[in-house]
């Protein structure tokens, strides 16, 4: 058919192997998606044909899952190890009447409770800085070739605007999550190892104020770039379908004989570009998503070992131990939030995106 050549031909123009590559790189990572190209999505488009099969992902997610949950197991294992001891270290003391060696030795065993953890945790740290900053560069890609598309479909006003407005966001909110939001939550999370040395909540309440602004800075981000971004698209957009709407007026009223076939094939064309476009726009998509699922999953799982842990070692460890590995827990399931509204934010550009130029501004 006439469409599939268009589209056929747009695509051999076009050099998405470095795009595609980046996306399956992505994939392959988290092992949930299966690998993609633009060819297999725009067929499935076309045809009416889901684009993935829903029983291998739910089986792919249960299985990296599961694989998360062993590892972070082990650990919880070892932290508990540790609370007996101190549990009999402590009995023992009260036995015997040797105070100062069972606290020297309760000491020792908390400091190696904070190292497991502090080990752990900064592992899950340098993880998400590493999702961040891959789903940075996976916008910073794909904006350069979804924004030629955008103009080609009509957007041009959209795409002169967003290009620079989008990259700046995503330049600045990158930035902004790796040297301040991420690092709040890491040290809310030191701040609380660190607690468990005493018996007293010196620093308790700044570890969840830390927490706490961590969240707030990246729900203000989002709110503000995502916002700006909002508000150009729907903007231009209007000046866009004006434009759009007096060049296809010109050609079919006058050009003489073949305006209307001109305007017809400028429809189909500009159609066929709006399809590819919003093709790579579900690849990016996926690529977010895979970047995302591995270290939420991975954050949420030593979030749930920590919390659990915590609840068995109540009765067996001192109280700020437990209430320790409780708080870390939840910064923990707060880095995982962050990350997340991250990601979302990445996506709500990329449906932006999605949503201007193609052929739905002519009916």
């Amino acid at each position: 058919m006439e469409y599939e050549t268009i589209i056929e031909k747009q695509l051999e123009d076009m050099e998405l192997s470095e795009y595609e590559e980046l996306v399956n790189d992505s994939i392959g990572e988290a092992r949930v998606f299966e690998e993609v190209t633009a060819d297999e999505i725009i067929d499935n488009l076309i045809n009416g044909q889901p684009l993935f099969d829903s029983d291998k992902l739910l089986d792919n997610l249960l299985n990296l899952l599961l694989m998360e949950v062993k590892s972070a197991l082990f650990m919880g294992c070892e932290i508990l190890i540790v609370c007996i001891i101190i549990g009999v270290l402590s009995g023992v003391s009260n036995s015997f009447g040797k105070k100062a060696v069972s606290t020297l030795g309760s000491t020792i065993c908390v400091c190696i409770i904070i190292s497991l953890c502090i080990g752990s945790f900064y592992q899950s740290y340098n993880y998400c800085q590493d999702s961040m900053d891959t789903m940075t560069n996976a916008m910073k890609i794909l904006l350069p070739v979804m924004i030629p598309l955008l103009i080609a479909t009509g957007g041009v006003s959209s795409g002169s605007i967003l290009n620079p407005v989008i990259i700046g966001a995503v330049t600045g909110f990158n930035t902004i999550m790796q040297h301040v939001v991420l690092p709040l939550v890491f040290l809310s999370a030191l701040f609380v190892l660190l607690n468990s040395l005493t018996e007293k909540d010196y620093v308790k309440k700044l570890s969840v104020f830390l927490r706490r602004m961590a969240i707030f800075i990246t729900g203000l981000l989002i709110t503000v770039f995502t916002g700006i971004t909002a508000i150009q698209g729907i903007v231009t957009k209007s000046a866009d379908g004006i434009l759009m709407n007096t060049a296809r007026f010109s050609l079919d009223n006058f050009v003489p004989i073949v305006g209307g076939f001109a305007a017809d094939s400028l429809d189909m064309v500009i159609s066929c570009m709006g399809l590819i476009k919003n093709t790579l726009g579900i690849m990016g998509m996926i690529a977010i998503a895979s970047l995302l699922i591995m270290p939420v999953i991975k954050l949420i799982t030593i979030a749930l070992v920590y919390k659990v842990t915590a609840i068995v070692a109540e009765p067996i460890a001192s109280k700020n131990i437990s209430d320790s590995l409780n708080e870390i827990g939840t910064s923990a399931i707060t880095m995982s939030v962050v990350l997340g509204l991250g990601a979302l934010m990445f996506l709500i550009f990329i449906t932006i995106m999605m949503g201007l130029g193609g052929g739905s501004l002519w009916k």
